[in-house]
């Protein structure tokens, strides 16, 4: 069954089925695993990168938040500070002398300058301080939200989140967005005064511990109320705070909780969906190695394959021409493989198939020679019957015309007559222009104008580019005189008789009408009888020779390609259109 239906096969689909069983489904099948893995590996890369930038962004954001604490217990272990707050001032000197002392013997601006920290502020429930610095008195600050909040929270450290707006008005006081750890001083009792110490960590120095994380996707850092950080473009410090709830409906491609302080925050990432071309693209070499596995034996097997179908295909071809008699040799490179020797053994055949079809032509040329001399003197038998004719009802009109009127302007139309008699004297070719058909006709028509008076309306149209195609002699004068003495002669009222000469994409076409007598049904269907099985021996027993006389020619010359239409009715005239193809009455015919 497989054999049967390989047999049944081109040899051009035989190579393709070898092609793809071979080299494109193999090659199609390894290169698809190969990418798979790429991709498989590009993705487990992927997502190691992400757990490294989630737990860089972790530990970034952690330590800055316990480092800032760490510093919280500096202040809350010095004694030093905690007896400057805790005494009363008599005086705005004293308090200024025990404020230079104790910033002389404290670390307060020493670890104001670490850069993590923006602002230090300390408040303590002493009325004798004099606000301004770091230290202010906390009834300053008891009506404040982060206070309030601080209070409520019920903490000893707090880090509280929020946007303060008056911020963008006051130059140097930093970010609006602000993360703040607060504090109580009480590690050496209250003894009656407290203390509070708020400090302000850099929000643009965490900003950019995300932002420098390299990683082809979106980070956003969030807690229970907002998005603390991204690395989106317009990320800023005096930008409002976004809602954290605005991520819920997304699917981040991987999210880590920790904590900060008593807060929690959670890092999500998003990475944008990397087109599987895109990844391939990146490995060059690899993306070379498969176009390589599959261009080169593509082109390996299209100059194989073209090199047999080809010179198949011209085989066939010209086998095919063999059996519509075209004996054509082969030229073309033959090769030496067995498709060449095929060739050459075809050309062999073709040239011994010439000689024998010449031994034989040479054999009928005579006989072809006896048969065109017998349709020679065909024709001529039947141009030598239209001149006569012609010439006697010419004849015949003029003698006519002079007994009746017996006037002496009859020497003019016998001029005209003369020019007649050289015209159809002289007319060595069988083919004349359509032009000269032309004058001849109009000198036909001014003859019958003399006989008939005004009775004949000759009205004519020759398309321009007609002019200079030939046609046989007399075909279309013998229609015209037909339509004269047969169809106007025997009309009592004013004949008029019609001419076109036209063409299209394949034929001269000729249309002669008249509005004479006609022919009665019997007859026209005689004629067109005849007309169908014309030949010379009818014209030699017909009684009427005018137009089986003309179409016997037209057959002859064309090669009965000629096509013939009469149509007539009774007092109403004949119409009759001949239509001969363009090959046969162009230049080809001189």
């Amino acid at each position: 069954m497989i054999k049967s239906t390989l047999n049944n096969l081109t040899i051009r689909n035989k190579l393709l089925l070898i092609y793809a069983v071979c080299v494109l489904i193999p090659i199609i099948v390894t290169d698809t695993f190969i990418m798979y893995n790429v991709n498989a590996n590009y993705k487990e890369s992927l997502y190691r990168e992400m757990q490294h930038a989630i737990e860089r962004v972790e530990y970034n954001l952690s330590e800055f938040i316990n480092t800032c604490t760490l510093f919280t217990n500096n202040m809350y272990t010095d004694n030093i500070l905690d007896r400057f707050l805790n005494k009363k001032y008599s005086s705005n000197i004293e308090y200024y002398e025990e404020y230079t002392k104790m910033l002389d013997n404290n670390s307060l601006s020493y670890n104001y300058n670490y850069g993590l920290l923006y602002k230090i502020e300390i408040f303590a429930d002493n009325d004798t301080l004099i606000g301004g610095g770091k230290i202010s008195t906390l009834k300053s600050v008891k009506d404040s939200n982060w206070y309030q909040e601080y209070k409520n929270s019920g903490k000893d450290i707090f880090l509280y989140i929020y946007y303060d707006e008056t911020k963008k008005f006051i130059p140097g006081s930093g970010s609006c967005r602000t993360i703040s750890i607060m504090r109580t001083l009480d590690n050496f009792g209250n003894r009656g005064v407290e203390k509070v110490l708020k400090i302000d960590v850099d929000y643009n120095e965490m900003l950019m511990d995300v932002l420098n994380e390299k990683i082809d996707g979106s980070i956003y850092v969030r807690n229970k109320d907002y998005i603390l950080f991204s690395n989106q473009p317009g990320t800023s410090g005096m930008r409002m705070f976004e809602n954290a709830d605005s991520l819920d409906g997304l699917h981040p491609t991987m999210s880590k909780t920790f904590s900060a302080g008593n807060d929690e925050w959670e890092i999500l990432i998003f990475l944008k969906d990397t087109p599987f071309w895109s990844i391939l693209f990146q490995n060059k070499g690899l993306l070379f190695l498969i176009l390589l596995n599959l261009v080169f034996p593509t082109v390996q097997i299209y100059l194989v394959g073209k090199s047999i179908s080809h010179r198949l295909s011209l085989v066939v071809t010209h086998m095919g021409k063999v059996e519509k008699e075209q004996f054509e040799v082969i030229h073309t490179e033959e090769g030496e493989d067995e498709i060449g020797i095929l060739i050459r053994s075809y050309n062999m055949m073709v040239l011994r198939i010439k000689e024998l079809i010449e031994v034989v032509f040479r054999k009928n040329a005579e006989k072809q020679a006896l048969e065109l001399s017998k349709k020679q003197a065909e024709l001529n038998a039947i141009q030598s019957q239209v001149n006569p004719h012609f010439l006697f009802n010419t004849l015949e009109t003029i003698r006519m015309r002079s007994l009746i009127k017996g006037e002496n302007e009859t020497a003019d139309i016998i001029g005209e007559l003369a020019v007649l008699f050289r015209k159809s004297l002289n007319w060595g070719a069988d083919y004349i222009t359509v032009e000269e058909e032309m004058n001849f006709i109009e000198r036909y028509i001014n003859i019958q104008r003399y006989r008939y008076a005004d009775k004949i309306k000759f009205v004519h149209y020759v398309m321009e580019e007609c002019k200079q195609l030939k046609i046989p002699k007399l075909t279309i004068s013998n229609f015209v005189e037909n339509a004269c003495v047969h169809g106007i002669e025997t009309s009592e009222h004013e004949g008029v008789i019609s001419l076109t000469v036209t063409r299209n994409e394949a034929c001269l076409i000729i249309e002669i009408s008249d509005n004479g007598r006609g022919f009665e049904e019997r007859r026209l269907e005689e004629i067109r009888r005849m007309i169908a099985a014309a030949d010379i021996q009818m014209l030699g027993e017909a009684k009427s020779t005018g137009i089986l006389n003309t179409f016997l020619r037209l057959k002859m010359y064309s090669d009965s390609q000629v096509e013939f239409e009469i149509d007539s009715k009774p007092e109403d005239g004949t119409d009759i259109t001949i239509k001969i193809p363009l090959k046969l009455v162009g230049e080809t015919n001189n």
